[in-house]
């Protein structure tokens, strides 16, 4: 009995009463509301907010810079070339000589056909004499009807013989200016195939001629997007030879055929390249602006749940497509507001590569989760780092932190 009563005397009671309030504060701090640990067990995460801005919806590609015009030039006349008179590099103009053709022979035809065609006006001008005398003798009936019919006869073989010397005539001379290569047009030589000497003709180049004044990018699109491209779609190109130079341009040809192999179309850009920096066969990267949006709400694409991330056909959002009720794609994001993260739709018009406009369910200033958001569900306590996008490195600190 006294052991029993010193178990339960002053210390053992002291120490009883020691493990109960130890036990009630394990109890506080394991209840909701319980104080300090219910901060940290809220979800940290960072947000943006939503902002006003422009927004460019593109298409990104690839292709080869093409001369705006470009032709092989050949000699005519198969004989050898006597001067070649420009070079790879030389500009060029309209109608300028570039090369000539040794042409003694075509000049020699043309010689000889004039002399024929000579004396066949002197046959000519003598047989309509002769008609005429043979038919004042038949008149008078000194011929006969016969003779004067073989007369005639004579007389339009001759004019027939004529009108063929003067087409020969008018070939030959055609030919002896072939004797010269000209340009026919402004342009630069791109390649010279032959020199003084070599034997040109119909089956031999002589020079390749470009004009680089205008330049074309010529690409391939997939056909599930090319019901996004138009005629006259601007489009911005940039080449690794000027790293951050962006040359402006249009789409000026879609090819009416998909390859049925690939299924791509071909398609052509054009470009102004006034200054020259452009070569042809320099390996571009298209963007072509298939929407652009001015004054729309922005949020950064990594906003968007992952399912909905990746949403590379969304309709394209036309002037008043969300007034007249248009379906444009839905979307999830994670709204925080005060200390609590709620889940909401939202409707996207264009997609950018960093950023997509938000057509309906956010307004400018709400904030959207980005960063942590795969760990929340609807309604739970957040822990929050907002950034705002304006004023890049400002912070503040929301929640828990506060």
């Amino acid at each position: 009995m006294q052991k029993l009563t010193n178990l339960f005397g002053k210390p053992a009671a002291a120490l009883l009463l020691v493990a109960t309030v130890a036990m009630a504060i394990s109890l506080q701090r394991c209840t909701p509301g319980g104080g300090e640990d219910t901060a940290e067990e809220a979800v940290a995460v960072e947000t943006v907010r939503a902002t006003r801005g422009t927004l460019e919806q593109t298409i990104r590609l690839s292709g080869d810079i093409l001369a705006g015009r470009s032709v092989r030039l050949f000699g005519q006349i198969p004989d050898r070339l006597t001067d070649v008179l420009v070079d790879v590099g030389d500009p060029v103009l309209r109608g300028q000589t570039l090369a000539r053709i040794r042409d003694e022979g075509v000049q020699a035809g043309v010689d000889q056909i004039e002399a024929n065609l000579r004396a066949s006006r002197v046959t000519l001008v003598n047989l309509r004499n002769e008609y005429t005398r043979t038919q004042r003798l038949f008149e008078a009936g000194a011929v006969s009807s016969q003779t004067l019919e073989g007369m005639r006869t004579q007389l339009e073989a001759s004019e027939a013989l004529k009108e063929q010397l003067q087409a020969a005539l008018s070939a030959a001379r055609a030919s002896s200016q072939n004797a010269a290569i000209t340009a026919p047009f402004d342009g630069v030589v791109a390649e010279r195939y032959l020199e003084a000497g070599d034997l040109a003709g119909p089956g031999f180049p002589v020079f390749r001629l470009v004009n680089m004044r205008n330049v074309k990018v010529l690409t391939e699109i997939s056909q599930e997007r090319l019901g996004q491209v138009r005629v006259g779609m601007p489009a911005r190109v940039t080449v690794s030879s000027y790293p951050g130079v962006i040359f402006e341009g249009e789409v000026i040809t879609i090819a009416p055929v998909v390859d049925p192999m690939t299924r791509m179309t071909r398609i052509e850009v054009g470009l102004d390249n006034r200054d020259g920096r452009l070569k042809a066969g320099m390996f571009t990267e298209v963007h072509l602006v298939v929407l652009s949006v001015e004054e729309g709400v922005l949020i950064p694409i990594d906003a968007l749940i992952e399912e909905f991330r990746y949403v590379t056909n969304a309709p394209l959002l036309l002037s008043g497509a969300a007034e007249a009720g248009a379906s444009l794609a839905e979307a999830e994001v994670f709204v925080a507001e005060a200390d609590t993260a709620h889940l909401r739709k939202v409707r996207i018009g264009v997609v950018g590569k960093e950023l997509v406009q938000i057509v309906q369910g956010l307004e400018v200033g709400e904030a959207v989760v980005t960063v942590g958001k795969y760990q929340l569900s609807d309604g739970v306590s957040i822990r929050v780092r907002t950034f705002d996008r304006e004023e890049e490195g400002k912070e503040e600190e929301k929640g828990g932190d506060r």
